[in-house]
């Protein structure tokens, strides 16, 4: 599918508390990409934005719509060789280039915190 993304990376900490703080104040490239949060679970959040292109729009005389999801996964890692747990987040769905690009620049800030 056009637009798919696929990535995972490792931060420090619990992944209740990476959730938590995830949720509340979500990265930039999400609030930029128009992204929604519209559903969560113990151990999930799934954003959506609205993806349709003015083609789109005007070729179907408004009634279609393209929507973009990503799926954030936060599932406990392990501890670090210091005794420092670790969240592994496991992100999947689509988003336009520019956002791919932000979630991967963000994902590798984000693993080289040190918690």
């Amino acid at each position: 599918m056009a637009d798919e993304t696929r990535a995972g990376f490792a931060v420090p900490g619990a992944p209740d508390s990476f959730l938590a703080a995830f949720k509340a104040a979500p990265p930039q490239f999400l609030v930029d990409g128009g992204y929604r949060l519209v559903d969560e679970s113990y151990e999930s959040l799934v954003y959506e934005a609205n993806a349709t292109t003015t083609f789109t729009k005007l070729s179907t005389f408004g009634f279609a719509k393209t929507l973009y999801k990503l799926v954030f996964t936060f599932r406990d890692a392990g501890a670090d060789s210091t005794g420092r747990q670790h969240t592994a987040v496991t992100v999947i769905g689509q988003a336009r280039e520019g956002t791919r690009q932000a979630l991967a620049q963000y994902a590798r800030a984000a693993s080289q915190v040190d918690g």
